[in-house]
């Protein structure tokens, strides 16, 4: 199997970028402005490709939607021992 066939196999995290986008009442053109980042990397984001994103392009994304890294996107593992072992999500 290739390298580009395993990343396509694993199941990545699930982006919460075009949420917070709503929320926040940003677009995309906002974002680019405030980040630097192409509109592409942006759109990435907003999908399942967030899982291709540098951790560098998610910390400049998070700074410009004003949330950390861990925010733009959802745990994939969210199954009960693993919630309950730390300091929890969400604090």
């Amino acid at each position: 199997m290739s390298i580009r066939e395993r990343r396509q196999a694993i199941q990545g995290p699930t982006s919460l970028v075009k949420k917070l986008m709503e929320e926040k009442g940003v677009t995309i053109a906002q974002l680019v402005e405030q980040t630097g980042l192409s509109s592409r990397l942006i759109l990435r984001a907003r999908g399942e490709e967030i899982k291709l994103c540098k951790l560098e392009t998610l910390a400049i994304l998070a700074e410009g939607l004003g949330v950390g890294i861990k925010d733009l996107f959802e745990d994939i593992d969210s199954s009960p021992e693993h919630s309950s072992e730390g300091g929890g999500h969400g604090q």
